[in-house]
């Protein structure tokens, strides 16, 4: 029997198509959000509305001592935690000669403490069958220096999730999916988006429907542990010197 599964981020962009996913695999999924509450309360109608189960938690992942409740009270509204997906991120730019120590936190707060306070929640008392899939990026096998802090932050939970599967097995499974560039973003249009995807091995790029296929694969796979998934169309063998948002000339 499927038991809840806590999706951090979960109300927008590629954290509602994991839900969704979820949702139709027969998991009751808690909904976090901190500033979505309008889109995480639409979703978790939708997913009502087609038959499953759902709730929407508030927490600011920058405070861990709302983080250590959140397993807690999926499990008051939906029964006993089973899965975490940590999709939430924080993602701000910076580099080397700018980078700042309040920057460098945030993002290790929210991108790798949060979750592994999550974990470590989640370890006290593990279902049978319970599982982990961290949602990186695919810069951790083709890094650059810009979005230093954001990198940095995917890079720890790329090697946690060796470490962690490794320590708490047979307990729990943990696994990681790294997207390549899916969606527009504050510097990344429409356009710049497709000429990105195009320059990919496959000339193409991945769809949230395609990241949100590979967490569920993860989730019922009771075999696999400590295995990252790229679903970057190969975009990770293409090393750049820049994020595509500031190299635009060279993928021409």
């Amino acid at each position: 029997m499927h038991g809840t599964v806590l999706v951090t981020g979960g109300a927008r962009r590629i954290g509602r198509e994991i839900c969704s996913r979820l949702s139709a695999e027969g998991f009751p999924v808690a909904i976090h959000y901190r500033n979505s509450q309008r889109e995480a309360n639409l979703l978790l109608e939708e997913i009502e509305s087609n038959g499953g189960k759902a709730c929407a938690l508030h927490c600011d992942l920058n405070d861990a001592d709302s983080v250590k409740g959140l397993i807690k009270k999926a499990t008051e509204s939906l029964g006993a935690v089973v899965g975490i997906v940590n999709n939430a991120s924080y993602f701000a730019f910076d580099r080397i000669e700018s980078l700042s120590e309040e920057g460098w936190l945030e993002h290790m707060r929210v991108n790798a403490f949060a979750p592994l306070v999550l974990i470590g929640e989640l370890s006290k008392s593990p279902k049978e069958g319970s599982w982990v899939v961290n949602v990186l990026d695919f810069k951790v096998e083709s890094p650059n220096a810009d979005y230093l802090s954001y990198t940095s932050s995917r890079f720890a939970m790329y090697g946690l999730t060796s470490a962690l599967a490794i320590d708490l097995a047979p307990r729990i499974r943990v696994n990681s999916v790294a997207p390549g560039h899916v969606l527009t973003s504050d510097v990344l249009d429409e356009d710049s988006l497709k000429l990105v995807q195009s320059q990919s091995p496959l000339g193409f790029g991945p769809t949230v429907y395609d990241v949100a296929e590979s967490v569920a694969f993860l989730a019922t796979s009771p075999s696999i542990t400590g295995q990252t998934i790229f679903v970057d169309s190969g975009e990770r063998f293409r090393q750049m010197s820049h994020d595509p948002a500031f190299d635009q000339e060279n993928l021409k």
